[in-house]
């Protein structure tokens, strides 16, 4: 990438920023219009001083720069923040007085200034000959920004308000606000400080949070129902005592103790969140070390041999790395652990173990790259479904331990890398000579790059159906429980997910929208029938009632992918043939 593509993706990305924020501001319908002359502006320019291929790296970073921020310069949200500050005035409110440290948020910047600049060195050192690498790198950095952005905003602007009237509180801070009802809190908890390696976005997996813990004193943990509000009170106990009342069902008054970051325990704890910060949610892990082989001028066959070692050491250390990144919870008694042994031993996967992630989001994964190392992780907003809901989702993730279906996708990813790799190799000269015809150039490109995606969601898919069917054959009452299992955990993740935006948003529509389990418009089944590593859910319990053999349900996913992710009136047609 020559120094002059680079300012070019600079300034792009700037203009995106300063346009987006600016549109932000204006009225919705001259927000449009400027997003739209500016973008097609930037666009028409680009392919005019560029080539047509070296044109869209600027071009889709300035997608990439404009979505990003766009969940920051969010106008619902803004607008929500205007009716909560026009609200203020007119009620009865008190203000919660934060405790605010400057070392408080200098640790938030260390550490993402620690994960962010090793993506920015590997981006400097990186030869020029691996562009796709660079490109994903400043992909990575794009997406931090944001969310760093945001945590600065609330540090240095949010306060919080409590309506007693209206048994409310709202928390307003300089690009959002949220409207918390005390009557929807679940829970609350005291831990003795922040801990950082959980709250900080870099760091986090399967959660759904909000962190406003501006000092190193005592934190209320409150837990609404879709989200997870963490704050430090300057008078931490006449709060706790005060939103206490207002919980159905005593909560334990213990102090949780948080160890600070330098103890021994915090360190060990770093090294694996950091690590999965660089390997699994970037890519500066497998950047440096093609950088060092590169640097040593190691030969094409010794760095596909140490790339494919490196792989298999982090599918070795898989469930270790996301049980750390998730700082999950081994389960050793209680109901949830009697209901899993019985799953897994008719599974005959009798050594898996079983983790709880402290989350509200609803989810449960099966991660380990053999039985022997299989691990099962629920959430902890899961294990409050019904028996009969959990029972179904054990089963489920057990089949995947059994088939080895993580170490299945996972080969299924690097065979379509290898096969990409070597097409591209063996047929490098011919894909030189068709530069010469554009279009046809442009078409032959956006094949490759979608065939990949929709490879993995076929080897993805295919495990999940099984799982599925497999699964059932687990439960008293079969593919009926796995169905209405399927079903409760999607309306509960629905309507968690309903209730979170309500908290914070003002949009109608998103607010209602489509839920999960119901059939959607023949774009969204396209995309999840051909993209996604899971069938649409309203296929899979539609399926699961017909109650039919594997070879029949196999053949009706296959026939679904095609017929499914046609428009209607085309899928109308082809049904009457």
């Amino acid at each position: 990438m020559c120094i002059i593509m680079q300012i070019t993706i600079v300034i792009v990305s700037i203009i995106t920023l300063i346009v987006t924020f600016i549109a932000y501001l204006l009225p919705k319908k001259l927000s449009a219009g400027l997003l739209l002359i500016t973008g097609s502006s930037l666009i028409v320019y680009l392919l005019m001083s560029h080539d047509f291929i070296d044109a869209w790296t600027p071009i889709s970073m300035m997608l990439v720069t404009f979505f990003s921020f766009s969940s920051v310069f969010d106008r619902d949200k803004r607008s929500k923040r205007q009716q909560l500050k026009q609200k203020i005035p007119s009620v009865n409110y008190e203000i919660v007085e934060l405790n605010r440290e400057a070392k408080r948020i200098i640790m938030d910047i260390v550490l993402t200034g620690v994960i962010g600049g090793i993506s920015l060195l590997c981006l400097l050192f990186v030869p020029d000959s691996y562009l796709t690498l660079k490109y994903l790198l400043v992909l990575y950095l794009l997406m931090m920004m944001p969310q760093f952005l945001n945590r600065l905003a609330d540090y240095c602007f949010t306060t919080v308000y409590m309506l007693p009237e209206q048994q409310v509180i709202i928390i307003i801070s300089l690009f959002e606000a949220r409207e918390l009802p005390m009557d929807e809190l679940s829970s609350i908890r005291k831990e003795s400080e922040p801990d950082v390696l959980r709250l900080h976005p870099g760091f986090t997996f399967l959660v759904e949070q909000k962190d406003y813990t501006f000092a190193f004193s005592t934190v209320l943990c409150l837990s609404f129902l879709g989200e997870t509000i963490y704050l430090t009170p300057a008078d931490s106990e006449r709060w706790f005592e005060h939103w206490q009342n207002f919980m159905k069902q005593d909560q334990a008054k213990i102090e949780k103790p948080i160890l600070p970051i330098w103890h021994i325990s915090n360190i060990k704890r770093l090294l694996w969140k950091g690590y999965f910060a660089i390997a699994v949610k970037g890519i500066a892990a497998y950047t440096g070390l093609l950088i060092i082989l590169t640097w040593l001028h190691a030969p094409w066959y010794a760095i596909i041999i140490v790339v494919f070692l490196w792989w298999l050491f982090n599918m070795y250390i898989a469930d270790r790395m996301l049980i750390n990144a998730s700082d999950a919870k081994k389960v050793t008694a209680g109901e949830i652990y009697d209901i899993a042994q019985e799953i897994f031993l008719k599974a005959g996967i009798i050594g898996t173990r079983l983790y709880v992630i402290d989350s509200s989001v609803y989810n449960g994964l099966a991660t380990g790259m053999h039985i022997g190392k299989g691990t099962i992780m629920l959430t902890t907003a899961t294990t409050k479904l019904s028996k009969r809901t959990v029972e179904a989702i054990l089963a489920h993730e057990a089949i995947h331990i059994k088939k080895r279906d993580v170490m299945i996708n996972q080969i299924g990813r690097m065979a379509m890398m290898a096969v990409l790799g070597l097409g591209i190799y063996l047929f490098f000269d011919e894909l030189k000579f068709l530069t010469d015809h554009l279009i046809l150039f442009i078409v032959i490109i956006y094949i490759i790059m979608l065939s990949f995606p929709i490879s993995l969601s076929v080897i993805a898919q295919w495990t999940e159906i099984r799982a599925d069917y497999l699964g059932a054959t687990l439960l008293g009452e079969g593919s009926m429980q796995m169905a209405d299992g399927l079903k409760e955990l999607a309306l509960a993740q629905d309507k968690a997910t309903e209730q979170g935006l309500k908290y914070s948003t003002l949009d109608e529509k998103s607010l209602h929208s489509r839920s999960t389990v119901e059939r959607g418009n023949w774009f969204v089944r396209f995309f999840e029938f051909q993209f996604l590593p899971h069938p649409p859910l309203y296929w899979r319990i539609q399926q699961l009632r017909k109650e039919q053999d594997w070879s029949r349900t196999w053949k009706s996913w296959i026939a679904a992918r095609f017929k499914e992710s046609l428009p209607d009136f085309l899928r109308n047609k082809s049904n009457g043939l």
